[in-house]
């Protein structure tokens, strides 16, 4: 007799998890809100700076949230990657519960390339998925072996860093050696070197240009992402976010197998090792952010300085998740927070939601907004968002055991495993 293929009910969620879901939602909108509201969102110098605290405004929100919460996010992927099979195994399914992993991260895909070309081409589910077909194999690794596996797609990127700050240290050989040429000898070559270079190294005075609105229609606007958009291209992830991806999702199914999730006491000094890291993180991500904002100008042509700037939004990412996670659970577990995990289990519902907020909010075919916003009142409307959807996830959670395209994403995963069995 076949036996019923369900999806793993509620009740066996982890509470601290859909916390850190949460927190990595809400936490997201500081970053993906400019993206929706600016021309180029991530200039020091462009669009959005009315005055001087702006780029103050700027620059705490890049030091501290810019990268972090979706460092956050992938590590929760990662989690959510293994306790889905884990949960599969103990049911036995043989190779259906490979079946159901691999339906799973297909609709998931397919969710994120829908999400890409008709809400906005800033997707990372369809990414997400990719990375997920990658990790397959990994779930059966000893945590020793995954942390080797960290360790050397670690020095893949520290290698990459260092390429990095040598194409620019030879562009100012080239520049040096070319300002040194006497104004009459100097030729084209030597020109472009060094204008290519002063226009690197030359403070920008602030650009407020008002710009006309993005996706004037609705129509409009999905055809300019088709132009834009690379699924369709055979581009199916984000090569620089590639390797950092798996490197966060491989660590969140080493902390997962630690025990911390559900007793942070499983580790004896985790307190000290949190503070640590969230510290460490602080550190780095000031010196990296301040550089980005106020000496965006000056290029990075140390190598220590560049591998040091090679990782921060990873490891403060990891910092708020162990920091996050032991507050939740020392403090946080029975007040009134319990909100905010109710955003963290309807994730994937609420990442949506808020994206299509802000086109209703920026673009053409809604308000219109764009570009109409300094760096300061963005912030209110990412506060404004967050109360709606607290609110909105705090009446569905009330009701439902699910967010609606968590429903819909789970009937999809199972349900042609269960017509199958219907039939026999």
């Amino acid at each position: 007799m076949a036996t019923s293929i369900k999806a793993t009910e509620s009740a066996g969620r982890i509470r601290s998890l859909d916390f850190l879901r949460g927190i990595a939602i809400l936490g997201i909108l500081f970053i993906n809100s400019e993206n929706f509201a600016y021309p180029n969102p991530w200039s020091p110098w462009k669009y959005g700076y009315e005055g001087a605290i702006d780029y103050s405004t700027r620059f705490w929100v890049y030091f501290l949230t810019q990268g972090k919460f979706y460092t956050m996010f992938a590590l929760l992927f990662g989690v959510g990657f293994y306790i889905f099979l884990e949960r599969l195994e103990k049911k036995q399914l043989g190779l259906r519960a490979m079946d159901i992993y691999a339906r799973r991260l297909l609709w998931l895909f397919v969710i994120g390339v829908i999400h890409a070309y008709f809400i906005w081409d800033g997707d990372v589910l369809y990414h997400y998925a990719l990375c997920g077909f990658l990790l397959f194999p990994f779930r059966s690794f000893k945590t020793t072996s995954l942390l080797i596996i960290v360790g050397f797609l670690c020095v893949l990127q520290l290698g990459g860093s260092y390429e990095q700050t040598q194409k620019v240290n030879k562009w100012q050989r080239d520049y040096r050696a070319a300002i040194n040429i006497p104004v009459a000898e100097r030729t084209g070559a030597d020109l472009k070197k060094i204008s290519f270079w002063e226009s690197r190294t030359r403070q920008k005075e602030p650009d407020t240009t008002r710009v006309e609105a993005k996706k004037e229609t609705y129509l409009t606007g999905v055809m300019e992402t088709y132009d834009h958009a690379s699924v369709h291209k055979g581009l199916v992830y984000y090569q620089s976010l590639l390797f950092p991806s798996l490197i966060v999702m491989i660590l969140g199914i080493v902390l997962y197998r630690s025990g911390i999730f559900h007793d942070y006491h499983h580790w004896k000094h985790y307190w000290a090792i949190s503070l640590a890291v969230l510290g460490i993180g602080l550190i780095i991500n000031y010196v990296r952010y301040y550089h980005w904002t106020y000496e965006y100008f000056e290029p990075v042509t140390d190598v220590w300085k560049g591998w040091l700037f090679t990782f921060p939004k990873e490891i403060l990412g990891v910092g708020y998740v162990l920091t996050l996670n032991g507050l939740y659970q020392k403090f946080l577990v029975s007040s009134r927070l319990d909100m905010i995990s109710k955003v963290g289990r309807a994730a994937l519902s609420n990442y949506i939601f808020q994206n299509i907020l802000l086109g209703l909010l920026f673009y053409g075919y809604g308000l219109g907004k764009y570009n109409q916003f300094s760096r300061v009142e963005l912030l209110g409307v990412v506060v404004i968002i967050w109360f709606i959807q607290i609110g909105l996830s705090w009446l569905w959670m009330s009701r439902f055991e699910q967010g609606p395209l968590e429903w819909v994403w789970r009937k999809l995963t199972y349900r042609s495993f269960n017509e199958a069995r219907d039939k026999k």
